[in-house]
C-alpha cells in the first residue's frame, strides 16, 4: 500500500522520536511504500528554537522519501504560520498517488486541498489526527474564537465528509476538537503517542546501565531520576532543580538531556553547576535517549506535556509528572505520581517516596514495563492507524 504522511499542520523535525517520525518508520517496516510531505518548520538542536529547513526532496535515515514544501503566498509573512497554505499540495498528491493519507494535525487550510484529492480519487482513504488541546492551543481570545472556531473549523468541516477517522491523542485533545470544530464522537478514536520499542534494549539493560553510569561516575545503587527534551521555561526544570536541593541524599542523582532555550539557559546552567548530583548531558539522539532511560530509575517531568513521557513509560520507568486536564491517561494502572501545580514540596516528597518505598517503586515499575509498554508501543499504534492486524 502506498501511504503518504502529511506533516503540514505543524513542525517536522528529522531524526527525532516524535509520532510523525516513528509511525512512518513502522509503516515502511511493515512493507508499505511510504512518503512524508512536510513543511519547512523545524527546530534547532542547540537551543530548541524554531528554524526552517530547506525545501526539496531527500531520503531520511529510515529510507523514507521526504518532500519539504514552502508556503504558497510568502507575501503573507507571519500570517502563513497560522493559515498554512502550501505550494502544489494537490499536485504532489497526484504525483505520489497514495492509497492512504495520514494527516498529522488538522489546523491548516490546505486540508481542503487534501480532501479535494480524496474526493477526486475515491480509492484513497484519508485519516487525520489532532494534537491540539487546551494546554497547548487556543490560549487567547483571537486564537480560540477566530482562528480555531472560525477559520480552522471552516476548513475542517468542509473536509470532514472525506475523512474516514479523526484520531485524538488524549482525552484533552478529544474535548478540544469537540468544542472548537464540532466533530462527533462517532468520528473519533484514540491514537496515543508512544515509543519506538525497537530502540528499547531490555535484553542488554544491565550492560547499558553499567556503561552509562560509569561514564558519569554514578554508582550502581544510586537512585537516578531523568528529565529532558526541548527545555523551555514551560518544562519547569527550575522547579525540579530547586526541589532536588531539598532532598538531603548523596544517593540521589539527576540526569538532564536536551537543549535549554536561550532565555533561561544561563540561569539553568548556574543552578546545575551548584549541585554536584546533577549531570547535564546535552543533546541526545533518539536512540541514545532510550539507553539513558534504561540507566535510570525514574523519570520526572514537572512541566508541560511531552512525547518523552510515553517513551519513559515504555522504557519501564515510574513517572512523576505534572497533572494536566485530559492527560491522566499516561497512568495505565499505577505507574505515575502526579504533581498538582508547581508544588516544590510535593515534588520533593514524591521523589523521596520513590527512593524510600521499595514496594511502591517495584509496583510502578512493573506496571510501566507491562501495561505501559503494550499501551504505548509505536509498533502497535502504527498498526492501529492503518488497521493492520
Amino acid at each position: 500500500m502506498k501511504i503518504v504522511h502529511l506533516c503540514l499542520s505543524n513542525f517536522y523535525i528529522e531524526g527525532f522520536g516524535y509520532q510523525e517520525n516513528i509511525i512512518p518508520k513502522y509503516h515502511k517496516k511493515f512493507g508499505h511504500d511510504v512518503t512524508i510531505i512536510a513543511s519547512r518548520f523545524t527546530y534547532r538542536k542547540d537551543n530548541g528554537e524554531e528554524d526552517l529547513a530547506e525545501s526539496g526532496k531527500y531520503i531520511n535515515s529510515d529510507g523514507i522519501k521526504v518532500i519539504r514544501i514552502d508556503y504558497k503566498n510568502k507575501w503573507l509573512g507571519k500570517i502563513n504560520k497560522k493559515l498554512k497554505i502550501y505550494k502544489d499540495t494537490y499536485k504532489l498528491l497526484e504525483k505520489e498517488q497514495p492509497d492512504l493519507i495520514f494527516n498529522h494535525g488538522i489546523q491548516f487550510l490546505d486540508l481542503i486541498e487534501v480532501a479535494r484529492y480524496v474526493e477526486d480519487n475515491p480509492h484513497c482513504k484519508l485519516i487525520v489526527d489532532n494534537h491540539a488541546a487546551y494546554i497547548n492551543s487556543g490560549k487567547n481570545f483571537i486564537s480560540r474564537e477566530i482562528l480555531h472556531k472560525v477559520i480552522y473549523k471552516w476548513a475542517i468541516q468542509k473536509s470532514l465528509p472525506f475523512i474516514e477517522k479523526v484520531f485524538v491523542l488524549a482525552p484533552g485533545c478529544r474535548k478540544f476538537v469537540k468544542d472548537m470544530y464540532n466533530i462527533s464522537d462517532e468520528k473519533m478514536e484514540y491514537l496515543y503517542l508512544g515509543a519506538d520499542t525497537d530502540k528499547i534494549d531490555f535484553e542488554n539493560q544491565d550492560e547499558i546501565k553499567m556503561k552509562i553510569r560509569k561514564n558519569l561516575s554514578i554508582l550502581d545503587d544510586d537512585f537516578v531520576i531523568i528529565t529532558g527534551g526541548k527545555l523551555s521555561k514551560r518544562k519547569n526544570i527550575k522547579l525540579l532543580l530547586n526541589s532536588m536541593k531539598k532532598v538531603d541524599s548523596n544517593k540521589l542523582k539527576l540526569l538532564i538531556f536536551g537543549s535549554f532555550s536561550d532565555d533561561i539557559k544561563q540561569e539553568m546552567l548556574s543552578l546545575i553547576e551548584s549541585d554536584n548530583r546533577v549531570n547535564y548531558i546535552g543533546w541526545l539522539s533518539g536512540e541514545d535517549v532510550y539507553d539513558y532511560y534504561l540507566a535510570s530509575n525514574a523519570a520526572v517531568f514537572p512541566g508541560s506535556k511531552s512525547a518523552l513521557w510515553e517513551q519513559a513509560i515504555c522504557s519501564g520507568l515510574p513517572l512523576i509528572c505534572k497533572r494536566w486536564d485530559g492527560m491522566e491517561y499516561v497512568d495505565v494502572g499505577g505507574n505515575c505520581l502526579f504533581l498538582d501545580g508547581d508544588n516544590s514540596h510535593q515534588l520533593k516528597e514524591n521523589i523521596k517516596l520513590l527512593m524510600d518505598d521499595k514496594t511502591l517503586y517495584e509496583n510502578m515499575e512493573k506496571v510501566a514495563k507491562t501495561k505501559g509498554y503494550i499501551t504505548f508501543s509505536y509498533e502497535k499504534i502504527a498498526r492501529q492507524a492503518i488497521r493492520i492486524n
